[in-house]
């Protein structure tokens, strides 16, 4: 099946060096086997990475105190990255677009500075964009154990950096104790204690005017300073005017709203509105939860918003264990008096892929649960609850407990009144579990069968074919630059082609590789050179014969140079297109039929080369007349067909096609040897011949009949040269040899000549004479210039004049 390719228009075939997806596997085991004792062990360095990074970019600039090691692996990953401006108060589900996307990479070399630049072993295969880009260390053990008084966390995502917990094992991870990112995701809206505001409106409320602090998500730089009942994407709002509670994070559902503001604002439903659910494919990407925003209050006992949990992301041959691993989302405080509480912090990501048995204790990914308030007195606003995180678990067998629901609405310990036991507030949405229950492996490489290996010959739009693992996506690229994905057949195979509107590949050298992908697991890369055959660039044809204003018969010759090109099309008056070859010099030839003679009068020619499916430019009308040689036929009149007179030399027959000439007196032909069109090998002719050919504009070319100078002439400006034998120096009958060279301007000396083009003379009775003035005959002709007649036509658009 041929997929569309991903970067259709901006293929600029490069030498580039081919990114590394993840094809890491295990790891290496280059950091031992890890024991894990002791509470609270954090294995991972977190670094931001201030300017970004470019797809194609091969170094890493980042701030950090802490030098990663070299040759160790680092994820790449973009947490943040929607922009200030996005605005408040989103209630659908909503795409992260790129924010989420990660990748791990490889370090070759490190250099300490202000920043730390990180070189790796291959391009990036995404962009990331500061602020909300990060780079963290991922360890590569033989083994892990965590025991039961141990636990592995991450470091608190502080709005640049941090918040995962990463490594891999090539042997197996047994987890007694604690694997966890909870609370280490985004952070909640902190308390601030206001005036007693009613009726207060907005979704991006200021704290001086009666909001609260909103939850932190994807959108970068509004922490600490938004505020309002409206949510920033997965951050929940904070609650508005007086003791209203606190939106819920979102994540993989949505949060939960906070309750309603007290009895004296009139109860009304203005408390913060839950962060969106994220929806997006965790196999690509993963987020952190959502979180909440925080109370109102203006007796300093409100709460602030629970943060949303961070992301663990490892993978081992084994897991057991009783242990847990977690992400979830913080609880929201109560609120000790009568002011309103916070919203729970949605619950993270775990992604845990083995290529053996997964067995866990507990796997959690739920929401924190909204504050309650403690006031008696009356009613007020208790926060959301966050919503549930994301799990990706793959392995066989596969047997883990996996918790993934919304945090619980916060409740008021005053009686239920009018608004129910929990004064409006929400439920957080439940979260996602995905389970592959077969074993993570990197897929075989692919290899490639078309273009073979080393091939020298190769088409600039070739086919491509190989053989990979059944089912799985392939991404074919040449020269490093993304050509297409496919998917592999049943029996592996695999093809796609450099076909339009993709360019075709430069002549050179190239390389085409592969690599598979299932599920976020990619193979190494598989690849083949080979070398494209230059296509040359197709010139403009020069038209010798007939000259432009000559009079000729009715059967004229039509000769010329057409470089570069493997065929030519040629276009007499309003006759169908004629397809002559060229032959190794670009020298073509044609004559009109004896049943299909021009009549009398005014005519016109172009011509265009053809190179396989590539046609050149056209050249300019040459205008040429037709006379009976009959002097008693009379008075010569236009042909119907052409409807026209000579005018500036053209032939007035309606509008021009599209493939007309331009009328700039021809393509220059740049070239140090000339070459000779007229007469062509082995024709007769008379004693006064036509010798003609191209070289370089303006060049000095001498002619040298059976190896004595005859006279040396000037190329004009398309570089046409030619010379009529005069009658007192007409040639002897018998065989004769032209050839034609170019003389150096300054010296005089000689320049490169070309191969000798022998003809005959012969007296008039044996001469049918086909290009008027010319004194060549097609009579007899050998060798490369057998002239063609009726020569594969074309059913083309006619040419105007």
């Amino acid at each position: 099946m041929r997929l569309a390719p991903c970067l259709p228009l901006l293929l600029l075939w490069s030498s580039a060096v081919l990114a590394e997806p993840d094809s890491f596997g295990l790891g290496n085991a280059r950091s031992g086997a890890l024991t894990v004792n002791t509470a609270r062990t954090i294995i991972n360095t977190a670094m931001r990475l201030p300017t970004g990074a470019q797809r194609g970019d091969s170094t890493l600039a980042v701030e950090t105190s802490t030098v990663p090691p070299t040759g160790g692996l680092v994820m790449v990953h973009q947490t943040m990255g929607f922009p200030s401006s996005t605005p408040s108060g989103s209630t659908g589900q909503t795409s992260p677009g790129d924010v989420g996307r990660w990748e791990l990479a490889r370090v070759s070399l490190v250099t300490v500075g202000t920043p730390t630049v990180l070189r790796l072993t291959a391009p990036l295969m995404y962009t990331y964009t500061s602020p909300g880009a990060q780079v963290v260390t991922v360890p590569e053990y033989s083994t892990v154990s965590v025991t039961a008084s141990g636990s592995l966390v991450a470091p608190a995502w502080d709005g640049n950096s941090g918040g995962i917990l990463a490594f891999l094992a090539s042997g197996t991870l047994t987890n007694n104790g604690a694997i966890h990112a909870d609370g280490a995701g985004f952070r909640g809206g902190a308390f601030t204690n206001n005036g007693s505001r009613m009726a207060c409106e907005g979704g991006d409320l200021s704290t001086t005017l009666g909001g609260s602090y909103k939850g932190e998500g994807l959108v970068v730089e509004r922490f600490g300073s938004a505020s309002g009942r409206g949510n920033l994407l997965n951050g929940g709002g904070g609650g508005n005017c007086n003791n209203a509670g606190g939106g819920g994070g979102g994540h993989r559902g949505f949060g939960g709203t906070g309750g309603r503001s007290s009895f004296l604002d009139g109860s009304r439903d203005v408390g913060g509105l839950g962060g969106s659910r994220m929806d997006y494919s965790i196999v690509e990407a993963f987020l952190f939860g959502g979180g909440g925003g925080a109370g109102e209050g203006d007796n300093g006992v409100g709460s602030a918003g629970g943060a949303g949990g961070g992301a663990v992301f490892l993978r081992a041959a084994n897991v057991s264990g009783t242990g847990r691993i977690s992400v979830t989302g913080v609880n929201a405080l109560a609120a000790g008096g009568e002011d309103g509480a916070g919203g729970g912090g949605a619950g993270g990501s775990i992604i845990v892929r083995t290529s053996g048995a997964l067995n866990c204790g507990q796997l959690d990914v739920r929401g924190g649960s909204g504050g309650n308030v403690l006031a008696t007195s009356f009613q007020l606003g208790p926060g959301g609850g966050g919503s549930g995180g994301y799990v990706l678990l793959n392995g066989t067998p596969l047997s883990c407990g996996v918790g993934s629901s919304g945090g619980a609405a916060g409740v008021t310990s005053a009686s239920a009144g009018a608004h129910g036991p929990t004064h409006g507030a929400g439920v957080g949405g439940g979260g996602s579990v995905t389970l592959y229950t077969y074993s993570y492996a990197t897929p075989a490489t692919p290899t490639i069968t078309l273009p073979t290996a080393n091939a020298v010959d190769v088409s600039a739009r070739p086919r491509i074919e190989g053989v990979a693992d059944p089912g799985l996506r392939i991404i074919i690229s040449v020269d490093g630059v993304e050509l297409a994905q496919v998917t592999s057949s049943t029996d592996g195979s695999f093809f796609t082609e450099v076909d339009e509107p993709l360019p075709a590949l430069s002549g050179g050298a190239h390389t085409v590789s592969a690599i598979s992908e299932g599920l976020g697991a990619y193979s190494r890369p598989g690849a083949s050179s080979f070398t494209v055959v230059a296509a040359p660039v197709i010139s403009q044809p020069i038209i010798v014969v007939p000259e432009d204003g000559e009079v000729t018969g009715p059967t004229p010759y039509i000769a010329g140079v057409a470089p570069d090109a493997l065929t030519v099309g040629l276009y007499v008056d309003n006759r169908d297109e004629v397809i002559v070859p060229t032959d190794s010099l670009g020298r073509f030839r044609y004559q009109i039929p004896d049943d299909a003679p021009l009549t009398p009068g005014p005519h016109r020619v172009n011509a265009h080369g053809h190179n396989n499916d590539d046609t050149g430019p056209t050249s300019p009308n040459t205008v040429f007349e037709v006379v009976l040689e009959d002097e008693d036929a009379g008075t010569t009149v236009p042909d119907a067909g052409d409807s026209g007179t000579v005018d500036s030399g053209t032939v007035d027959s309606g509008t021009p096609g599209p493939d007309a000439g331009s009328g700039d007196g021809g393509a220059v032909v740049t070239r140090e040897t000339p070459v000779l069109v007229v007469p062509a090998e082995g024709e007769l002719v008379d004693s006064t011949p036509l010798f003609a050919g191209v070289a370089q504009a303006g060049a000095s070319v001498s002619l040298e009949v059976d190896g004595v100078l005859v006279v040396t002439v000037v190329a004009d400006s398309t570089g046409t040269f030619r010379h009529v034998v005069p009658a007192d120096s007409a040639l002897s009958m018998g065989a004769h040899a032209v050839s034609a060279y170019s003389v150096n301007g300054e010296s005089g000396t000689p320049g490169p000549r070309s191969p000798n083009t022998g003809f005959e003379v012969r007296g008039p009775t044996a001469l049918n004479v086909g290009c008027g003035g010319c004194g060549a005959s097609p009579v007899g002709a050998a060798g490369a210039w057998v002239l063609l007649v009726g020569v594969a036509t074309l059913m083309r658009r006619r040419r105007g004049p």
